[in-house]
């Protein structure tokens, strides 16, 4: 007779998965420890639910985790693209657009070489977690969650996912940092002008900012809007043309909402404060939850899961380069570009203001287009693995 989880009602189980995210990030916060530099509180927010799922202290499966993400999911997808500035992020740095565009590019060309060379090691539907890593590596932590759930990615694929996303990056993002040192050299490959570097530091000046004081009403006007357009996607995603297994209904949805999210960004709901910390509210619930649904006995493969990450993010960076030497942009837009990519929001301004501290604001809005990308190049990714498979 198989052992019953220590909580199974709605509340005791939502304690629990609340808690993990809020005891880490106060840990982070509080402590400061060096490890965090390393291991982020993401991971422990991703590690700690699937040995307590596996302990039996919640469950695996419960309909309280599908019907929490049926709904946050799409949620966050819209408050996180309300934040775009298209407009504005072409004025500043269309250059930069076009690096990280293509960065992008390669990312799902490094998924879909990588998949193909180690697909023989990999688990069944291995095809889905390239999906979510590259829909991870082009968007971020909530396009990784979007896609895994429109794919329907198993929970311990996307343990894979975030152990690869985050041991590769760790390698990577101190190679992002050290090419300041190069920067006369790249400058010279790239063909970039000082004329050029210089038209990019009194343009970001002019970059709008967005109010942080947050009011009840404006909680409710985002929420509000935000259930409305997954009403919208949902009704339209039955009329689409299904093409199982990676277009399905709820991929569609997904697409749709993610589109809306878009072009929502372009009215007056962009000025609405809050978006973020209700988003990344979502997003950190929801992970939580994919972690407690992952099978601890299900992590074969890992190792090749690893290899091909490595090799995904040495064709991001070949990309990158020649994306520098085509938009002519130097060494710190080209490295704040794949940094908006690979590593998302929270790190771009980190390695911007290593480079120039000018291209801050810059790294958050290219973060952003890199969201808007995340969920479209993610499902393509997994499309092009799928087909290999």
């Amino acid at each position: 007779m198989e052992s019953q989880p220590i909580f199974q009602g709605t509340i005791g189980v939502m304690a629990v998965i609340t808690m993990i995210p809020v005891f880490f990030l106060w840990l982070e916060k509080k402590t400061q420890w060096k490890v965090f530099n390393y291991l982020p509180a993401i991971i422990w927010i991703f590690l700690t639910p699937i040995f307590l799922s596996n302990l039996d202290v919640i469950p695996r499966s419960t309909p309280i985790y599908d019907n929490y993400k049926n709904w946050a999911v799409p949620m966050f997808i819209v408050l996180m693209l309300l934040d775009i500035n298209i407009r504005e992020t072409l004025k500043v740095a269309w250059r930069g657009i076009g690096v990280l565009v293509l960065g992008s590019v390669g990312i799902v060309v490094g998924a879909a070489v990588s998949f193909f060379l180690f697909r023989s090691g990999l688990p069944e539907n291995a095809w889905s977690g390239f999906g979510a890593l590259a829909g991870s590596w082009i968007g971020g932590t909530g396009n990784l969650a979007a896609v895994a759930e429109s794919l329907d990615t198993p929970g311990e694929l996307v343990g894979m996912v975030v152990l690869v996303d985050n041991f590769v990056y760790v390698l990577y993002f101190p190679i992002i940092l050290s090419c300041k040192r190069w920067a006369k050299q790249f400058n010279r490959f790239s063909r970039v002008s000082d004329e050029q570097i210089r038209h990019i530091e009194e343009a970001t000046q002019e970059v709008e900012k967005k109010s942080h004081e947050v009011h009840f009403k404006d909680l409710l006007t985002l929420l509000g809007w935000g259930f409305t357009t997954i009403l919208v996607a949902n009704q339209l995603a039955k009329l689409m043309p299904a093409l199982p297994p990676v277009l399905t209904e709820k991929t569609w949805a997904m697409l749709l909402v993610t589109t809306f999210g878009i072009l929502l960004s372009a009215t007056p709901l962009k000025k609405v404060p809050g978006t973020e910390p209700l988003a990344m509210t979502f997003v950190y619930i929801s992970m939580t939850m994919i972690g407690a649904s992952a099978d601890l006995r299900n992590l074969a493969g890992a190792q090749w899961f690893l290899l091909a990450g490595v090799i995904c993010i040495v064709v991001h960076f070949l990309f990158i380069i020649a994306g520098a030497r085509l938009f002519r942009v130097d060494v710190s837009m080209a490295a704040v570009s794949s940094v908006a990519s690979v590593g998302g929001a929270a790190s771009a301004p980190v390695a911007a203001g290593f480079h120039r501290e000018e291209l801050v604001p810059v790294s958050i809005m290219l973060s952003l287009i890199g969201y808007g990308l995340g969920n479209y190049l993610g499902v393509a990714a997994a499309q092009l693995c799928q087909l290999m498979s």
